[in-house]
C-alpha cells in the first residue's frame, strides 16, 4: 500500500480527535496557550542541506511562539512546541512556516515525542520530514541555555533523514512584554523555500488542521507577518 494512503487513515483519525477536544475546550485543540516573542535567525552554513534559504549566510526576522501542546497544567508534563515563522524579507518573498516539538535527538529519538516536565527544556525537532533536493530534510532547535522560563538562544541545525546533524545558524528570542496572541501558524501553507512536503506528510496533517480550522475559527487567525518590534511587545 502506498504511504499516501496509509497515511490517510491516522489523518482522518487526528481530524476528528482534534475537532473533539477543539469543541470540548471551545478554541485550539492542541497548544491552548502559549507566549509569543521577536525572533532574529543568523544563519551561518557549514554544509548543503538542499534548501536554498538554510544553505546560505543570511539574517531573518521572526515571529516564534512557543507553548505545550496538551496544555496539561503548569506542573505536569507536557509535549514542547516552538513555532517560527520568518518573515519576509530579502530572498525570502512570502512568510515561511516551521514547526518543533520536543524529541530525542538520536537517529531514532528525533522521530519520538517527548514529553518534558514544566521549566525544563531541551531539543525539539520537526519530526516530520520535508523533502529538499530528492532527500528528506529534518530540522532541530537546541537551547544553548537553561533557566526557569523560555530559553532566548537556540542553535539551529539541518540533517537529512537519520544523518548527523549539521550547525546552520543562531535564533535569538526577545521574550519581553511577549504575551499570547490568536495565531496560527502552518507549514504546509507557509512552506519553506525550496522543499516540498510528501504525500503522506500532507495526507497525515491536513485534515487535522482544517478540522481544528472549522471547529474553532476564533482560536486564532494565519498572519503573514508582522514587525520585529510589534511581535515582541
Amino acid at each position: 500500500m502506498k504511504p499516501g494512503l496509509i497515511a490517510a487513515v491516522p489523518g482522518a483519525l487526528l481530524a476528528a480527535v482534534f475537532g473533539a477536544v477543539a469543541i470540548l475546550r471551545h478554541g485550539k485543540p492542541l497548544h491552548p496557550e502559549g507566549r509569543v516573542g521577536a525572533g532574529h535567525l543568523t544563519l551561518d552554513p557549514g554544509g548543503r542541506s538542499g534548501c536554498p534559504l538554510l544553505d546560505e549566510p543570511g539574517d531573518l526576522d521572526c515571529l516564534v511562539r512557543a507553548s505545550y501542546a496538551m496544555g496539561t497544567g503548569p506542573e505536569a508534563p507536557d509535549i514542547e512546541g516552538f513555532a517560527l515563522r520568518l518573515l519576509p524579507e530579502g530572498q525570502l518573498e512570502a512568510p515561511a512556516d516551521v514547526l518543533f516539538a520536543s524529541t530525542g535527538s538520536g537517529r531514532v529519538g528525533r522521530f519520538i515525542l517527548r514529553l518534558r516536565r514544566p521549566r525544563h527544556h531541551g531539543v525539539q525537532t520537526t519530526l516530520l520530514p520535508v523533502q529538499a533536493s530528492g532527500r528528506p530534510l529534518l530540522l532541530r532547535l537546541l537551547p544553548r541555555s537553561g533557566g526557569a522560563g523560555w530559553p532566548a538562544d537556540y542553535d539551529l541545525a539541518w540533517a537529512h533523514g537519520t544523518g548527523a546533524w549539521q550547525r546552520c545558524g543562531r535564533l535569538s528570542v526577545d521574550w519581553v512584554g511577549g504575551t499570547d496572541e490568536p495565531l496560527r501558524f502552518d507549514p504546509i501553507a507557509n512552506q519553506l523555500p525550496g522543499t516540498e512536503e510528501y504525500r503522506w506528510v500532507r495526507w497525515l496533517r491536513e485534515p487535522a488542521y482544517l478540522s481544528a480550522r472549522l471547529l474553532s475559527p476564533q482560536a486564532g487567525t494565519l498572519r503573514a507577518g508582522r514587525s520585529r518590534a510589534g511581535a515582541g511587545s
